[in-house]
């Protein structure tokens, strides 16, 4: 019996470590998007820091050092697709889902009076080398304003540790379902403040 109560403690665990460890409104409020037919995505990576390199910079060379060993030229075209995924993954996961979870109509080209500008200030790429995997993780800031005075924030949402993407073999996929992950928590939550 204490063997099967130790299992279910141990899954309660696992599970627990799958979803966002914190999500916290920490200025104003979401009432005024009430009646809002949605907002403009913007991303920033202001600071960002990368795994445990800390800076992104740092994080970038070692890896162009290691492509660069297995195939000499092919660390700046590693380099080119890390930054590229921010636009061409990570954002539309994120967009898709937060229209999803808030049934507006989203897109890349949405003009609405509210902008939410996301900004990414910590990446865990995770990992997967076939018989071991871990998860991608982010820690966000997200910041919506008014349209007109993007001085002041009307509101403050952080994210930590919003997990996704274990067992995916590249680090963009693995990535872009955490970013999956937090359009989809960020839209059930405004879902839930507006209703």
């Amino acid at each position: 019996m204490k063997k099967l109560f130790a299992l279910f403690v141990l899954a309660g665990a696992v599970a627990a470590t799958c979803k966002v460890h914190a999500q916290e409104i920490v200025k104003g409020d979401l009432a005024f998007l009430k009646g809002a037919t949605g907002v403009n995505v913007t991303f920033v990576y202001d600071n960002l820091t990368v795994g445990k390199e800390g800076k992104e910079a740092n994080y970038i060379k070692r890896k162009k050092a290691e492509k660069d060993a297995k195939e000499p030229g092919s660390g700046a075209t590693w380099e080119e697709n890390w930054h590229a995924d921010k636009e061409k993954s990570y954002k539309p996961r994120f967009i898709k889902l937060l229209s999803k979870y808030t049934d507006w109509p989203l897109n890349e080209d949405t003009k609405e009076k509210y902008t939410m500008v996301v900004n990414t200030k910590f990446i865990e790429p995770g990992y997967n080398v076939g018989i071991s995997s871990g998860a991608a993780e982010l820690n966000l800031e997200i910041a919506i304003y008014d349209s007109a005075d993007m001085k002041k924030a009307l509101c403050k949402i952080t994210m930590e540790e919003v997990k996704g993407g274990k067992g995916q073999f590249d680090s963009a996929s693995r990535i872009g379902e955490a970013y999956a992950k937090a359009g989809k928590e960020i839209g059930k939550l405004i879902a839930k403040r507006i209703k």
